[in-house]
Parts: structure tokens; sequence; C-alpha cells
């Protein structure tokens, strides 16, 4: 299967998130890896070569990591494949909103997220020695590359060939640009009289 996949990633405090990462791309060395934070103000990678984008972060206050949302904004395109993957130190309730609204936006498809407890130290959890020790542990890790291989087992077909889809139309659109706002105006007026001198030649 000729799948493609990236995952995209920020993981600043503990390396929790980056635990489940290098899980993942130990299991599937074909996957790609682009740390957010070694990328510049200004730089933004080139996704559009594959099939599913897995954003990665820890969560802070509630929300994935600002950069890596940045890079998602910036980079995502209509119709692609997104799935979040995260650790955090509070509940997971409402984890992820973020991510999906940006998607939202972009008319990306956030497919699926995968998350799991990662041990916190910030803020007033440093007093208490922090939460979640020893998290993500073997059971978190192992469950995170078993989340991927479920998705590419039940969907990698369907996505690749939905893939094939968009590519083929974007070829096509490439091929046939509008032209424009006034372009499309002459080609309606075309239209109409043309029907107009239908209806008179009935007459």
């Amino acid at each position: 299967m000729d799948l493609r996949t990236v995952i995209v990633y920020r993981s600043k405090h503990h390396g929790n998130t980056k635990k489940l990462v290098d899980a993942i791309v130990a299991a599937h060395p074909e996957i790609d890896t682009i740390d957010v934070g070694a990328l510049g103000k200004n730089e933004y990678p080139d996704l559009s070569p594959y099939h599913i984008i897995i954003m990665a972060s820890g969560i802070y206050y509630g929300n994935f990591d600002k950069d890596l949302l940045r890079v998602a904004d910036h980079c995502l395109r209509d119709g692609d494949k997104v799935v979040g993957l995260m650790t955090y130190g509070g509940q997971a309730k409402f984890n992820g909103r973020d991510l999906d609204g940006v998607c939202r936006m972009k008319f990306a498809n956030l497919l699926c997220m995968y998350g799991c407890p990662g041990f916190d130290t910030y803020g007033p959890f440093k007093l208490v020695g922090g939460m979640n020790k020893g998290r993500p542990n073997r059971e978190d890790i192992d469950g995170a590359v078993a989340f991927y291989d479920r998705l590419v087992e039940d969907y990698g077909e369907i996505i690749i060939e939905e893939r094939a889809k968009r590519d083929k139309q974007d070829a096509f659109n490439a091929a046939h640009p509008a032209g424009g706002l006034m372009s499309n105006i002459k080609r309606s007026a075309k239209k109409i009289a043309k029907k107009f001198e239908k209806t008179d030649d009935a007459q």
C-alpha cells in the first residue's frame, strides 16, 4: 500500500508527545516527521504529498501548541486527511477543539484523535511534584502504535482512492483555469444569450 504519512509535532515540556511519535515511526520507518520547533517563524513545510497528516502536540492550558496550529493553518488544504495525536496533564474531555476548528476553516478532514496522559509539572502541578508520573507508559505508547495501525488497516485504501480522485480534479482545474470573476460573468452572459437565441428560433 503506497500510503504516505507525515507527523508534524511539537513536544517541549517533558517530551511526552515525542515518545508517541518515536514509537509510531519505529514501527513504520517510512513515516516522515517534522519538528515544528526546528522550523523558522516563516518556514512552512509542504504537506501536499501526504495522504495522512498527523498533528501531534502536548496540551497547554487546554490547547494544542500555538506554533503547531499556526503551521496547520498555513499548510492544510481543502480535503486533507488529518489525525490528532496528543498528551495532556489534565482531563481529555475538551482537548482538540482548536485543531478541529483549524481543520474546519481550511476544509480539511479531522478523521480521529488519540490522546493519553503525560507527565506534567507545568504551573501549579510543579508544587506537588507533578502529575501523571511515568506517563505515557508502555500501554499508552503501544496504544498509539495500535491506533495508527487500525487507521491504516481500516481506512488506508479508502484514503488513497479519495486522494487519487482529488489529484485528478486538481490536475483538471490546473489545465482549465476558471479565469477569475470577469471570465465567469462572460461565460454566464454567453449561456443566457444562447438560451434567448433558442427561444427566438422556436417562435
